[in-house]
């Protein structure tokens, strides 16, 4: 549905920290479903633990907020504009992380599934529900809450 440069329409992030590769289903402002593939070459697991190698927690929850970014972004009218200055579109920023939990290890080589969901919104904040899979396992859930300025 959306590529890589489609999604770099929408949010900041740049690579090395573009922690999502496509979106594979969106509903504007409600509901989005991002894919990852973990690339056993990242530099990161040279040290996150060397022989038995995870990706990091905190990635798994940096992925969420983006796909979440991608969801709540791609409401606003001046998301997909044409010269991809991301400036352009609403910014969405990380507001709070609650009750995340790590079910299972993520290994490199792995394909996550990142799916969030919009529970509520108040004012500039929208609360959002994410459960992470690799195949049919889940290996994480969690809530955050983002803040669009």
């Amino acid at each position: 549905m959306l590529n890589k440069e489609q999604i770099l329409k929408l949010i900041p992030h740049r690579p090395p920290f573009l922690w999502i590769d496509s979106i594979v289903e969106l509903e504007a402002g409600v509901r989005c479903v991002a894919l990852k593939f973990v690339d056993p070459a990242e530099p990161l697991f040279a040290g996150h633990f060397p022989g038995d190698a995870i990706l990091p927690g905190i990635i798994l929850i940096e992925a969420t907020a983006q796909t979440a970014a991608v969801m709540m972004g791609s409401r606003s009218q001046d998301a997909a504009r044409p010269d991809g200055d991301p400036a352009a579109a609403a910014r969405c920023r990380l507001g709070a992380v609650n009750r995340f939990k790590f079910l299972k290890p993520v290994r490199p080589g792995s394909e996550l599934r990142i799916e969030t969901r919009k529970v509520s919104e108040a004012g500039p904040m929208a609360y959002i529900e994410a459960t992470l899979w690799v195949g049919v396992e889940p290996v994480a859930k969690g809530e955050l809450a983002l803040v669009s300025s």
